[in-house]
């Protein structure tokens, strides 16, 4: 649902992206333990790491990803420098993060727009740091993380106070759940795939007063056709988009405990959509898979008269449960796939989980040349075989 940069180029005007509207917010509960260091810092801020790391395997790498949430209550700007990211005793470190490589980092609230001025936060204000830790293997991530922040100094304050330490989150021990492919045959784009700054790693969204990144793991799954492109002929018509119409299926067995139908579908050249966009409306016609275990697949903007399984039926893994639109806050037909950690599209955690095997056939350097009207062909050589593991953002996937 985040927005992608395609751009039709057409005579109709570019394409915008699609997105749902993100809302960033704080205030949700602790799960960080409070530092701990011999000379207690004063300095008047919060550190929050409000969900544990989630383990997930991707470009033959495991991420621990999560966020954390750091807020002022002084009357002062205080400037960030640098964030150390090690095990849980504090001896190996595994992550270093400053300069623009920590301002890219930063988003929420408090964020100044300008990336290079991120790490600059504001009097009272809250920022959001989003963070993806990663080792070469399982064996390599430790069941504890430890955090070390360092601010520039601050008047009236020591050097002592602008240090944090021992700021220690447990890892989330549980391995993905593995998956079955949501669709057939090559082609497909992982857009908004897992990256750090992937839209939808960055979407937060309010609802009921609390504010949820269901998204955190989500893929928009786009195709690119014969001519290399994402269409051909005239993009206002559904059926000259590459994607439109495929079969989307279950990715395990299960039940399906909701569904939407009946969503107009959108032009894919038009300003507005063919409904407003409410909370209510975002995911278009969808379908909720029960995978078992606290986990749920989330299938946004199908088609409206294509769902093929209704509340409470059984499906089971491969079977066809719709057919890929363009319904919803969609402005080009995609499915948008995610899994989360209750029966709600957005108020729910995203959680991680990982396709059983598919091959990479390239990475596009931009979602731009899907529309540039030259096409994409595939670097040659032998397809990279991946199993148990996530596409990473715009990679070109071969489900088999």
């Amino acid at each position: 649902m985040p927005p992608s940069s395609l751009a039709a180029g057409s005579k109709r005007g570019r394409l915008r992206g699609w997105a749902i509207v993100a809302l960033l917010s704080l205030g949700l509960s602790a799960a960080a333990a409070p530092p701990r260091q011999a000379t207690p810092s004063n300095l008047p801020v919060e550190v929050e790491i409000p969900t544990s790391p989630m383990l997930v395997t991707a470009d033959g790498r495991l991420h621990a990803v999560y966020e954390l949430h750091l807020t002022s209550f002084s009357r002062l700007e205080l400037h960030l420098r640098e964030i150390d990211v090690t095990d849980g005793a504090g001896r190996r470190l595994l992550a270093r993060y400053e300069g623009r490589g920590l301002a890219e980092l930063i988003g929420g609230p408090g964020a100044a727009a300008d990336p290079s001025d991120r790490r600059i936060i504001g009097p009272d204000s809250s920022v959001i740091i989003f963070l993806d830790v990663t080792a070469p293997s399982r064996d390599g991530m430790p069941s504890v993380l430890s955090h070390r922040l360092v601010l520039e100094p601050v008047r009236g304050f020591t050097a002592a106070d602008t240090t944090l330490e021992a700021i220690r989150v447990p890892v989330r021990g549980e391995a993905p759940i593995i998956l079955g492919p949501p669709l057939r045959g090559g082609g497909w784009v992982a857009s908004h795939a897992l990256s750090n700054t992937s839209e939808h790693r960055r979407s937060v969204v309010f609802v009921d007063g609390k504010a949820w990144i269901a998204q955190r793991f989500a893929i928009d799954w786009l195709r690119i056709g014969p001519n290399g492109q994402a269409f051909a002929g005239d993009p206002a018509r559904l059926q000259n988009w590459a994607p439109y119409g495929a079969a989307v299926l279950a990715v395990a067995d299960g039940r399906i405990v909701d569904e939407k139908d009946g969503v107009p579908e959108n032009d894919p050249t038009a300003a507005a959509k063919a409904v407003p966009i409410n909370l209510a409306t975002a995911g278009g016609n969808y379908v909720i898979l029960d995978l078992g275990g606290g986990r749920y697949a989330f299938y946004a903007h199908l088609q409206p008269g294509s769902l093929a399984a209704r509340v409470g039926d059984r499906v089971r893994q491969g079977q066809i449960i719709a057919r890929l639109g363009d319904s919803g806050n969609a402005d080009a037909p995609h499915l948008h796939f995610q899994v989360m950690d209750a029966n709600a599209p957005l108020a729910a955690d995203g959680l991680p989980y990982e396709f059983r095997s598919f091959s990479v056939e390239g990475v596009l350097p931009s979602l731009s040349v899907l529309a540039d009207g030259k096409g994409w062909r595939p670097p040659p050589g032998p397809q990279e075989l991946r199993r148990n593991a996530l596409p990473t953002e715009n990679e070109v996937i071969d489900f088999f």
